[in-house]
């Protein structure tokens, strides 16, 4: 008696299709992963740009602007030069030196300025003076750090017209916002971009009317 005995291959799975396929799912995994490393990149970027401008606006609605303005008023007949400065700006500014030089020589006080300048007699002509240095200058407001009446004496109060706009006037000014960002000029140069520097330094001679040591 034969027997038959029924042979059954061995199963087999698709490897070829099962290798493409855990390919496919695999390289799949690594694009989205690509993908997502690249999205959150450029919102790390975007971020980053968006708190950079948000820094500059809060700078720009907190800058200060010095300005020096000088000029002649006349009330009840009566004229006065006023030497001022200004803040034009959007924020307040610390004014931590001020220097003021007339013909390449700084001064300390109004007295010894107007003594140079104008040849004042310090026994009769009397001035209104103010402390410039040291101060806060909010936005909008202005220091008049000397001012001088036509009646004190004549001519000093002519002199002193011509001296507050010359060339030989210089107002160096050192002032930061309330950010500690600083800027140093010649305030009677008008310049709309002043320089900024790191920290201010007290010059040899304070524009400081003698108070400050």
């Amino acid at each position: 008696m034969s027997v038959d005995i029924e042979a059954h291959a061995a199963h087999h799975g698709h490897k070829a299709g099962h290798k493409w396929l855990d390919m496919v799912v695999a390289f799949s995994a690594l694009f989205i992963s690509v993908v997502s490393l690249g999205i959150a990149i450029l919102h790390g970027r975007t971020m980053e740009h968006m708190a950079e401008a948000n820094a500059r606006l809060v700078a720009a609605n907190s800058w200060p602007f010095l300005s020096y303005g000088a000029g002649t008023t006349t009330t009840d007949n009566l004229a006065a030069v006023h030497m001022r400065i200004y803040n034009p700006g959007v924020g307040p500014a610390k004014i931590e030196s001020a220097e003021l030089v007339w013909k390449g020589v700084a001064y300390r006080t109004d007295e010894d300025f107007l003594t140079a300048c104008c040849e004042r007699d310090p026994a009769s002509a009397k001035f209104d003076s103010d402390l410039l240095s040291n101060v806060i200058l909010r936005a909008g407001q202005s220091i008049e750090f000397l001012g001088f009446k036509e009646s004190a004496s004549p001519a000093v109060f002519v002199a002193l017209q011509r001296a507050m706009l010359s060339r030989d006037l210089q107002l160096n000014v050192c002032y930061c916002s309330i950010f500690d960002e600083c800027w140093k000029d010649d305030l009677t140069t008008l310049n709309l971009k002043p320089p900024t520097v790191q920290a201010c330094v007290p010059p040899k001679v304070p524009f400081d009317q003698g108070i400050l040591e």
